[in-house]
């Protein structure tokens, strides 16, 4: 094998780069995880808190909450929302705006939950770890989202 050629020379250099940045990442106590953690379920709903949470609920948790006027957000695109979603729900596609509707409108200590399709879908985690990221301190994923909420009879929008 010739480590001359310029094809062997970026095979090395990005094998060993990702080998060292791997062996990095382990050690340092902040390092990024290499799979994604699942969220907690919660035990129990509190409206006001005292340090942040990211909890994925069960449907009767979210009627719960739905039933107390707790804003519902769908992650998904316009064009499912369109479709159908939980009554009442928001859809705002850019996050900038939905921040700033959010906390215009109830502060971002105030409870959220933040669902998408089902159980297969991440974007409703997505959308909740941005959230979080932007300050917003009680934040629920509906991990049953809207094939769940549909599927049981709940109260949905066109």
């Amino acid at each position: 094998m010739n480590v001359r050629l310029p094809l062997v020379q970026v095979f090395f250099l990005v094998f060993f780069s990702s080998v060292f940045s791997l062996f990095v990442n382990g050690i340092r106590t902040d390092g990024i995880p290499l799979l994604a953690k699942e969220l907690d379920v919660a035990d129990n709903i509190k409206i006001s808190v005292d340090e942040p949470q990211l909890l994925a609920i069960t449907l009767e948790q979210a009627l719960d909450l739905y039933n107390n006027g707790t804003v519902f957000i769908d992650a998904r695109e316009p064009e499912y929302f369109t479709d159908g979603h939980i009554m009442g729900a928001w859809n705002v596609p850019f996050l900038f705006e939905l921040t700033f509707k959010l906390d215009s409108l109830q502060g971002k200590e105030s409870p959220v939950v933040v669902y998408c399709s089902g159980d297969e879908c991440g974007s409703s985690e997505d959308l909740a770890y941005e959230l979080q990221g932007e300050g917003f301190s009680n934040l629920y994923v509906f991990k049953g989202g809207w094939d769940e909420w549909s599927e049981n009879g709940h109260p949905i929008g066109p």
